[in-house]
């Protein structure tokens, strides 16, 4: 019996065009693969970055208002600035008119010239820095020159700036804000 239409090919005929096809295939599928994985990493980094980014700033924003708490407070006065910008009193400075603030070439790792601002609320963050300078001080509106009120002299309340520098949970530091700050 013979069976029509069925044509089979001899073994010493096959060209192996199968295999070549199904081995480009399994080399492009294995590309998408490792690319996919990539991109899962370099997300998963941004993700952990932004999140780094997010508690260092809290972290500045609440020794920021930390600090204007103890200004407000009295625990740092033009008293307490140190009379020079590189001589440090407590943390704070006084602004030198001649070179300008402090803040630029401050080496924020020395603990002699900087405030650590502690917080149980920070949690694994890394406490963050800061320092205040007293800068010259201001009229308030509606205020003449001589009628100041607020223990800046009488010409004048105090101002301060409050610079504050603050790192994410991987100790890389990533935020720096600064805010002036007068009483009223």
């Amino acid at each position: 019996m013979r069976h029509q239409g069925l044509t089979r090919s001899s073994p010493s005929k096959q060209t192996g065009v199968v295999l070549f096809v199904s081995m480009i295939l399994l080399l492009i599928l294995s590309m998408i693969g490792v690319t996919v994985a990539r991109m899962q990493t370099v997300e998963e980094r941004m993700g952990r970055n932004e999140n780094n980014r997010q508690l260092a700033a809290q972290a500045a924003e609440a020794a920021l208002r930390g600090a204007e708490a103890a200004i407000q407070q009295g625990t740092y006065t033009y008293a307490t600035c140190a009379v020079g910008s590189q001589t440090l009193t407590g943390g704070a400075y006084s602004l030198d008119i001649v070179n300008g603030s402090i803040v630029p070439g401050l080496h924020w790792d020395d603990p002699t010239k900087v405030i650590t601002f502690v917080s149980a609320s920070l949690g694994a963050v890394p406490a963050p820095k800061y320092v205040i300078e007293c800068l010259p001080t201001a009229i308030i509106p509606g205020e003449t020159l001589g009628a100041g009120s607020g223990g800046g002299g009488a010409n004048g309340v105090p101002v301060y700036r409050v610079t504050v520098q603050a790192s994410g949970p991987d100790g890389n530091p990533s935020t720096l804000l600064q805010s002036i700050f007068r009483f009223q």
